[in-house]
This record gives C-alpha cells, sequence and structure tokens, in this order.
C-alpha cells in the first residue's frame, strides 16, 4: 500500500476509534461514570462530602476502599467509602480536609501490565480524565503517609476521624459482619484481625500524637435517609427484582429444581442492567421452607410444596429485598391458604402505619395483634429480642446494604427504607411463610417498591406456572 495511504488509513482509523470513545460511558477499572452519573454526578459525591465534613467540623477524615476483589464475582466497593466517592477502585483511599471538604484521592500504582490485563485505576487516567469522574487530586498510594506525617504529625492532638465501626456489605448489616469476624477470631489458623480494621491498629502506631475519632454515626445518619437519586434507582431496582420474581414465579412448577427458580429470575436481573444481586437467593422448598435463611437451592420441588423465594438485584450498589411464599402446584390448600391469608395481614397492617407521625413499634405493634388474633405469639420468632419491652418492628432498613445501617425503631421519617416481613412460623404445622416488601416513606404514605410482583392469594397462585 502507498505509504500516503496506510497514513491516511490509520487517520480515518484514530478518528474513528476517538468518536466510538467520546459516545460511550467512561470507566475506571471498576468504577463507571454511568453509575456516578444515576446518583447525581461528581457534584452530588462532592455535597455529600462537604455535608460529612460539616458535621465532623474540624480535623481530616480517611475512608478505605476494599484492598481485595472476591474471585468469580464483580467487584464491589466498600458502602462507607462509596457513598461519598461514587468510585470503584481497590485500595483507593480518601482523605478530606474536614475545615471545606477538599479531598484527595490515593491511589495504587498500577505497572503497565497491571493496566493492560486489568484496566486503568483513577490514578492511571489522564488529568482530563480524572476530573470527568470528580477527582483533579490524585495521588500514588505511596504519598500517602508523607502527606499524614505531615498534615497531621506536626501536633499533638490533631483529630484524624476513621470508620471505627465493623463495615457492612452487600446483604449484612454492620452487628452481623461483627459477628462474622468474631467467628473467623476465634479459628487459630484464620488471620488475626479482619482488614477492613486494620486502621484503627496501625494508625495509632505510625502517628501517635494523633486523636482518632468515629465517623461512624455520621455516616449512618446521613445514609438511612436517601437522596432523591437513590430514590430513583431504589425504585428502578424496586421494578427490576419483582420482575425477576414475576418471571421465576410464573415459570414454577412440580419437578422444577430450586436452583432452576433462582435463574429465572437472575437472568431478569442481569438482562435489566443490574450489577449482581443483593444477596445469595434463598429458594426453599417442601421441607427446606422452615429453615428462614437456606441458601442451598439444589431439592426438586414436588407438588404441594411452599416454596419461600426471597431473592433481589443490587444496582448502582442500592440493594432491595423481595420474598414471596408459594404453593409450588399453583393453589394452596385449605390450611396452607388460612395461615397466608393471616401472614399477609400482618403484612399489610405493618405496612399501613408506616406514615411520618407513627413510630416502628406502632407499626409492629399492629401485625403482632394480627398475629396474636390468629393465636401465633411469636413475632418473628427469629428476630424477638429477650426482654424486649415492646414488639420489635418486622423488617430492617435497606439501602447500599440489604440489611443496612440502623434499626427501625422510634419515629419514622420520610425518605427512609425498609421492608415489611412478618414471617410466620407455625411450629406445630411444620409451615413457614414470609412475604416481604420494601418500602419507601414518604410524607405522603408509604410507597411499595416491590409491588411489581403479586402477593394477593388469587393473583399468586393464577401466576404461578402461567408462563410456561
Amino acid at each position: 500500500m502507498d505509504s500516503r495511504l496506510f497514513g491516511k488509513a490509520v487517520q480515518i482509523l484514530i478518528l474513528a476509534m476517538v468518536a466510538l470513545l467520546s459516545g460511550t460511558t467512561l470507566f475506571a477499572q471498576y468504577t463507571d461514570k454511568s453509575v456516578i452519573d444515576d446518583l447525581g454526578g461528581p457534584q452530588e459525591f462532592a455535597r455529600r462530602r462537604l455535608a460529612l465534613a460539616q458535621e465532623l467540623h474540624s480535623g481530616y477524615t480517611l475512608l478505605f476502599a476494599r484492598d481485595y476483589q472476591i474471585e468469580v464475582s464483580h467487584y464491589r466497593e466498600d458502602n462507607d467509602f462509596f457513598y461519598f466517592t461514587g468510585l470503584a477502585d481497590p485500595g483507593a483511599v480518601l482523605l478530606m480536609n474536614n475545615a471545606d471538604g477538599s479531598a484527595m484521592i490515593f491511589e495504587p500504582f498500577q505497572t503497565a501490565v497491571n493496566t493492560m490485563l486489568l484496566g486503568r485505576n483513577l490514578l492511571a487516567l489522564p488529568a482530563q480524565e480524572r476530573a470527568e469522574f470528580g477527582y483533579r487530586n490524585v495521588l500514588p498510594l505511596s504519598e500517602l503517609d508523607p502527606t499524614l506525617a505531615f498534615l497531621v504529625g506536626s501536633k499533638s492532638g490533631n483529630e484524624l476521624w476513621i470508620r471505627m465501626s465493623f463495615p457492612d456489605s452487600e446483604e449484612s448489616a454492620r452487628d452481623e459482619i461483627g459477628a462474622d469476624y468474631g467467628v473467623q477470631l476465634s479459628h487459630p489458623y484464620h488471620a488475626p484481625f479482619a482488614s477492613e480494621m486494620a486502621p484503627a491498629r496501625l494508625l495509632p502506631e505510625r502517628y501517635p500524637m494523633v486523636r482518632l475519632r468515629d465517623l461512624t454515626p455520621a455516616v449512618n445518619t446521613m445514609r438511612n435517609i436517601k437522596t432523591a437519586q437513590e430514590i430513583e434507582v431504589l425504585r428502578r431496582n424496586g421494578k427490576l427484582s419483582a420482575e425477576g420474581l414475576r418471571v421465576a414465579i410464573g415459570h414454577a412448577h412440580p419437578g422444577m429444581y430450586e436452583y432452576e427458580i433462582e435463574a429465572e429470575a437472575a437472568y431478569v436481573f442481569r438482562k435489566s442492567g443490574a450489577q449482581s444481586v443483593a444477596y445469595p437467593a434463598i429458594v426453599a422448598s417442601g421441607p427446606n421452607s422452615v429453615t428462614p435463611h437456606y441458601f442451598s437451592n439444589r431439592r426438586r420441588t414436588e407438588a404441594n410444596d411452599i416454596v419461600v423465594f426471597d431473592f433481589a438485584a443490587s444496582l448502582d450498589q442500592e440493594t432491595m429485598d423481595i420474598t414471596r411464599s408459594f404453593n409450588v402446584s399453583g393453589k394452596f390448600t385449605p390450611e396452607q391458604a388460612e395461615w397466608y391469608a393471616v401472614e399477609l395481614e400482618a403484612q399489610k397492617a405493618v405496612i399501613e402505619l408506616l406514615r411520618p407521625g407513627h413510630t416502628y413499634e406502632e407499626a409492629g405493634a399492629a401485625g403482632q395483634k394480627v398475629f396474636a388474633k390468629a393465636g401465633i405469639q411469636e413475632w418473628p420468632y427469629f428476630m424477638m429480642q429477650p426482654g424486649a419491652k415492646s414488639p420489635p418492628f418486622p423488617g430492617h432498613f435497606v439501602g447500599l446494604a440489604t440489611h443496612d445501617v440502623l434499626t427501625p425503631e422510634g419515629p419514622i421519617r420520610a425518605g427512609q427504607v425498609v421492608t415489611v416481613e412478618p414471617d410466620m412460623n407455625v411450629t406445630d404445622k411444620h409451615l413457614y411463610l414470609r412475604v416481604e416488601d420494601t418500602i419507601l416513606i414518604t410524607d405522603s404514605g408509604p410507597e411499595v417498591l416491590s409491588s411489581g410482583v403479586p402477593k394477593d392469594l388469587s393473583e399468586i397462585e393464577s401466576l404461578v406456572g402461567s408462563l410456561r
């Protein structure tokens, strides 16, 4: 080929690639610009950081990304780090000046081979692209300690705010993660401490003059009330998660394996754009149905089995939680139908009171009254607290974690997102039922985010097997 023609062809190819890239979503390894934009753009994450800085008033804040990737799974960032940065880069650290909310990001240096194999992290991007993610001050992780030594090591008493509590995860609350750590620490050959808890031990060793402060309470308060952008993502997730359950139940029939029911829903989740699932699916049929957190999903269903189906997606790091119980043959037995009606009545009684001006205790008591009228005193049995003065609320907050920060108690506030799942265990009948929805609290009342999958008795019966 003529050298001039070859040069012209290369120019055309480069221009075509530039045009193509300009129309695609920016990625920094695992960080997705479209997710940042869904949640309000870089300016929203800057607003969150400033609000946190104003709450803490003084000193500096450190937040750490996860430093590892789970095998055979998409990387999912530490919830607190993500909430204030929008980033998903293993090993990254946020350093914020609480005087004005200004932020610096420190990230592991990538070799050319790392970049080629895994893609570029934020540090490896050109400055202009970093700015599009909302960060201009991005430094190698090797500069973190020299920076800290300069900023906080100059005199005694400087405040350094870190998370001193347990992290939470896609599915588990902070206290549940803490319980898991306790089990790990009791093993004589596991690590002596969890990596997420290491900063609280290492920072005082390196900077004994610094006063460590726990930012967890401030973070929990902010995360508990959802932003307008989070609410829109949660609404989208509610629809696609409900659709996944609807399709799966519509394909269910006796002889189908539990994992096949799971697969039908998981396909809808992924096809609809969800990055992952909110928690491992529970498809508990027959004798497995009495185990609230049964995860094996290997049994083959049989005629007239009750199936407790608990599954939902994770979208833009916002989770969902939905459960439906049904007879796999498509028709409840008279006894099953009787108890299902009690379960549903209790759930609806709780949902009705989820309005500002009421308390979670009042809402929980409304459901417990329905159970008591039917002769069931366990409310719900796996959540009952020994010595509790009032019935605990039958559910949990939802957000970045399926079991999100804080406990539903006290006044009900607009912007909170909570599940209602008054699970019923009729022990003498070996019958367990759970109907669960995720509810957004608004000033005008409860909004059922998961309403796209039916739960009324006749509707759920009509749905079973209808899409085969």
